[in-house]
């Protein structure tokens, strides 16, 4: 039985970006993914956000085009569960106003939430002491990479 957690882009690209801080960890996500050990939920929207992300590093545009193509074939394969942004618009509203999030880190702790899943993440602004204590509540965690695989 695998492990369900939601990660989101800033986890996410981690994943094709050699020298990114936590790479060890985001390695081992890598492997522990592709073995069914983890299994992640994201949003649907973290596809675009990993092109985006890698647009602004000024990776080249065939790895852009490769690292969505196998986001998407790792969805069909099973090996990340994607949540349909419509399935998250309420929640995610609320989120902003609640929390005052950008859209897109409202729709991902929305994924979060919904599923009653814990969000690893590495973005700041889902990091903040506020999102944290409202996941809390929810008898839910924000985790980064060096908590999900702590060093000792």
């Amino acid at each position: 039985m695998s492990f369900k957690i939601c990660i989101d882009s800033s986890v996410i690209v981690k994943l094709f970006r050699k020298g990114e801080e936590y790479e060890r960890e985001s390695l081992k996500l890598r492997d522990e993914i592709l073995s069914s050990t983890v299994n992640p939920i994201v949003c649907e929207w973290a596809y675009l956000e990993v092109v985006r992300a890698l647009v602004k590093a000024g990776y080249p545009k065939t790895k852009i085009i490769q690292a969505y193509k196998i986001l998407k074939e790792m969805a069909e394969l099973d090996f990340i569960n994607t949540v349909s942004v419509h399935n998250l618009l309420e929640k995610a509203k609320d989120l902003e106003v609640e929390l005052n999030l950008y859209a897109s880190d409202a729709v991902n702790l929305a994924t979060a939430v919904l599923n009653s899943k814990d969000m690893l993440t590495e973005d700041k602004h889902l990091l903040r002491e506020n999102v944290r204590d409202y996941m809390g509540k929810l008898g839910l965690k924000v985790i980064r990479l060096k908590e999900f695989y702590p060093t000792h």
